[in-house]
C-alpha cells in the first residue's frame, strides 16, 4: 500500500516537472520572440538616437573644434559662456518668437479649415489636396521660391501691392519683417498637415452629437464650443506639441532664407548651433547649446502636458 502511494505521488510530481517545463519553454519561446523582433528597432534607437545624445552631452564638456583630434576637458566652461552671452539669449528669444507665433497661426488656421472642409461643398476634395500640397514639398525648394516672392524689386508679393497702390514691403531687408516673413512662410508651409490631422477628429465626432445639440436650440457658434472645440482638444493637443518641437528645428528655412539676418534679427537656437559647430567649428560649444534645446523641448513638453490636463477632453 505504502509503495503505490509512493509510486502516485513520484508520477504526480514527474507530471507537474512536464508541465513546468512546457510552461517555461512557452514563456521563453513567447518572450525570446518579442526581443528577437524588437531588437533591430532598439539598435537603430540606439545608434542614431542615445549615442549621439550621450557622444552630444560629452562633447559639451571639451573644447573640441572639429579639426584637430584632441581636446580638454573644460566640464562647465561652455555651458558658463553661453549662459552669460547676450548674443544666445537673443537667439532664445527669437526662436520662441517665432514658435509662439508660427504654431498659435497654424494651429488656428488648421483649425478653421479643418471644421470648414469638413462641410459638403463643391470641390472640397481638391480644396483639402491644395492646402496639403505644399507640405509634401521640400522646405528648400519653398524657402527659394519664396525668397524670389519677397523680393522688394520683382517679388510676386510686392507686385500686388503694388498693383493695389500699396507701398513694396522690405520682406527680408528689415528685422521685424524678416520675422514676419518666416512666420508666413511657416504657416503656409505646414498647415496643410495639422489641417488633416484636424479634420479627421473632426469626421469622429458623432452626429448625434450635433443633432441633439440643435434640437435643444443651440446655434452653430455653441456647437462649435461646446461640442467641436472640446472633442477636438485632444488633435490639438498633439498638434500644439510636434508643431511647437517643429519650429525649434527649421534650420532649412532659415538657412534658405535669411541665414539668420538681417542683423541677426532672425537667427534661431538651431541656426545658432550649426554656425558655431560648422563655420566656428566650436563643437564644444555647439554641443552645449544643442544640450540645452534638448532640456527646452523637454520642459515645454511637459509642461504641456501638465497643463492639458485643465483643458483636454477625451471622449
Amino acid at each position: 500500500m505504502d509503495k503505490h502511494l509512493v509510486w502516485e505521488r513520484k508520477r504526480g510530481l514527474s507530471g507537474q516537472t512536464v508541465t513546468n517545463k512546457t510552461s517555461i519553454a512557452k514563456w521563453v519561446y513567447t518572450n525570446l520572440t518579442a526581443y528577437v523582433l524588437v531588437f533591430p528597432a532598439i539598435i537603430l534607437l540606439v545608434v542614431f538616437h542615445l549615442y549621439p545624445m550621450g557622444m552630444t552631452f560629452f562633447l559639451s564638456l571639451t573644447d573640441w573644434n572639429l579639426i584637430t583630434p584632441d581636446f580638454n576637458w573644460i566640464f562647465a566652461g561652455n555651458y558658463s559662456r553661453m549662459f552669460t552671452s547676450s548674443e544666445f539669449w537673443s537667439v532664445v528669444g527669437n526662436t520662441f518668437i517665432f514658435g509662439i507665433f508660427s504654431v498659435g497661426f497654424t494651429v488656428l488656421l488648421a483649425t478653421v479649415l479643418a471644421v470648414v472642409l469638413d462641410e459638403k461643398l463643391r470641390g472640397v476634395r481638391l480644396f483639402r489636396s491644395v492646402v496639403f500640397l505644399p507640405y509634401i514639398t521640400p522646405m528648400a525648394a519653398i524657402g527659394t521660391l519664396w525668397v524670389w516672392m519677397y523680393n522688394q524689386n520683382f517679388g510676386l508679393i510686392n507686385w500686388v501691392l503694388d498693383f493695389f497702390s500699396i507701398p513694396p514691403a522690405p520682406w527680408l531687408a528689415k528685422p521685424g519683417w524678416a520675422m514676419a516673413a518666416l512666420i508666413i512662410t511657416k504657416v503656409w508651409k505646414v498647415v496643410g498637415y495639422y489641417m488633416v490631422i484636424l479634420l479627421a477628429g473632426k469626421q469622429n465626432i458623432a452626429d448625434s452629437l450635433y443633432e441633439a445639440a440643435k434640437m435643444d436650440g443651440a446655434g452653430r457658434l455653441q456647437l462649435f464650443t461646446r461640442i467641436t472645440l472640446p472633442l477636438l482638444s485632444p488633435y490639438i493637443f498633439f498638434v500644439l506639441i510636434v508643431a511647437l518641437i517643429g519650429s525649434f528645428e527649421d534650420f532649412d528655412l532659415l538657412f534658405t532664407m535669411t541665414r539668420g539676418g538681417p542683423a541677426e534679427s532672425t537667427n534661431m537656437i538651431i541656426y545658432y548651433i550649426y554656425q558655431h559647430a560648422f563655420e566656428f567649428f566650436d563643437i564644444g560649444y555647439a554641443s552645449a547649446a544643442s544640450s540645452v534645446l534638448f532640456v527646452i523641448l523637454m520642459l515645454i513638453t511637459f509642461i504641456q502636458m501638465k497643463v492639458s490636463k485643465r483643458w483636454v477632453h477625451y471622449q
